[in-house]
């Protein structure tokens, strides 16, 4: 990673982890260690947080499917809908339209086959945009634990390197 891909929050902790070497005369190991430990840390926050994200949209999938199999449950062989006695999917209905933001109607009981169709599709297509919401962020979520491993890596990098020398020191002082 060079400077210029380091944003602005980054430079600045950068910046404090210098103060702080100046401070305290740290050793290198010291600062690349402190510098790693403060890039995965972030990153970690930053992967907890997309799980975060994953897992409330996968809880509102699990409420569509639900709907989804209320729905089924209460079709009746002909292919249509009736629920204008059935109080409990009126309100997944309207959970699903208000707080999930699936586009069904409110206030209609009764639904030909087409109609119940057409009901459940606009429930399946809010399903796959969750999913494809989802399947980004486990991209995004793979990336920043692709960004932790090269962190790692780069400090074990810097860590062989510097104590290669100190040893090439350490030989060049016995001669």
């Amino acid at each position: 990673m060079t400077i210029e891909e380091l944003d602005f929050d980054e430079l600045n902790e950068i910046d404090g982890i210098a103060q702080l070497q100046k401070q305290q005369d740290m050793s290198l190991e010291d600062l690349t260690f402190l510098v790693n430990h403060e890039r995965v840390a972030k990153l970690e926050t930053n992967i907890r947080e997309e799980f975060k994200g994953i897992s409330d949209r996968n809880a509102r999938i699990k409420r569509l499917h639900q709907l989804i199999q209320a729905v089924n449950t209460a079709t009746d062989s002909k292919g249509n809908l009736d629920i204008s006695n059935n109080k409990e999917l009126q309100e997944l209905i309207r959970l699903a339209k208000e707080e999930l933001g699936v586009e069904l109607p409110l206030g209609k009981n009764q639904f030909n086959a087409l109609e119940r169709d057409r009901l459940v599709d606009n429930i399946r297509m809010s399903v796959d945009d969750l999913n494809v919401e989802n399947d980004l962020q486990l991209q995004k979520v793979s990336r920043l634990n692709n960004e932790r491993q090269e962190s790692y890596q780069l400090a074990k990098s810097i860590l062989k390197t510097l104590h290669e020398v100190k040893v090439r020191q350490a030989q060049n002082m016995s001669r």
